[in-house]
């Protein structure tokens, strides 16, 4: 595939851009323990988080829908033996505010250091960029600082995530706005915009399904490897 012949070119965030620091999740659910006085062994809530987290992102994926995140926290505490009738948004927002700090300590990292100067190089040669991201636990508040911690955010004509669209990959509505958005910068078609993603329902059928092209991650790729090779 000739990746010079997409005028705009989209992202996806998670095992794409960015991996999860494996010290992030422990040190949160240590946090959940202690502020929701849960009397559950580390190990189980660490399993059970897991069990949740892709049972939520299936969910997210098959309906085509959002799950809130304090939703999600709402369930996940119930399982987690929480009597979520004592709780309201404000206690939910203040583990939250204490969640980021914890996040930002142990933050994501890029799947290739070398990714700013990757996107340097395409807005350079003309390319308009973007970013396509499905959330669940981890809100978009965080994410937006998150890539201009990276060094990424400034390449990206715009960021769309599912939290705030109410709408999951491989939804087509998520991908009629990705279009409506790439409208707004300059007029093209379909056959000029490019999808790259780690998954093959959210990311390469979804926008196959469409009518964009697609192109799914292959394991030991990253995105600037893959330009590399073009």
């Amino acid at each position: 595939m000739k990746y010079k012949q997409f005028s705009h070119i989209s992202f996806d965030l998670w095992l794409t851009l960015i991996q999860s620091n494996p010290k992030y999740k422990q040190r949160r659910n240590r946090l959940m323990l202690e502020f929701f006085e849960i009397e559950l062994e580390a190990s189980v809530v660490d399993e059970t988080y897991n069990r949740f987290d892709k049972l939520f992102n299936n969910i997210n994926e098959i309906t085509g829908g959002n799950m809130d995140a304090k939703e999600l926290w709402l369930i996940f505490l119930a399982e987690m033996n929480v009597d979520v009738q004592l709780l309201n948004l404000t206690s939910l927002q203040a583990f939250t505010d204490k969640t980021e700090k914890l996040f930002f300590e142990y933050h994501p990292t890029l799947l290739d250091a070398r990714t700013p100067q990757l996107f340097e190089r395409l807005v350079n040669e003309g390319h308009t960029l973007s970013l396509l991201c499905n959330t669940a636990f981890t809100e978009s508040t965080f994410l937006k600082k998150l890539l201009d911690l990276l060094g990424v955010g400034k390449y990206l004509s715009f960021k769309l995530y599912s939290d705030e669209m109410g709408y999951s990959k491989p939804n087509i509505k998520v991908y009629e706005k990705l279009y409506s958005e790439v409208q707004k910068l300059k007029p093209l078609t379909k056959k000029d915009i490019l999808h790259i993603g780690d998954n093959p329902r959210a990311d390469l059928w979804g926008a196959k399904n469409f009518g964009i092209e697609g192109r799914l991650l292959l394991p030991g790729e990253t995105v600037v490897t893959v330009f590399e090779n073009k």
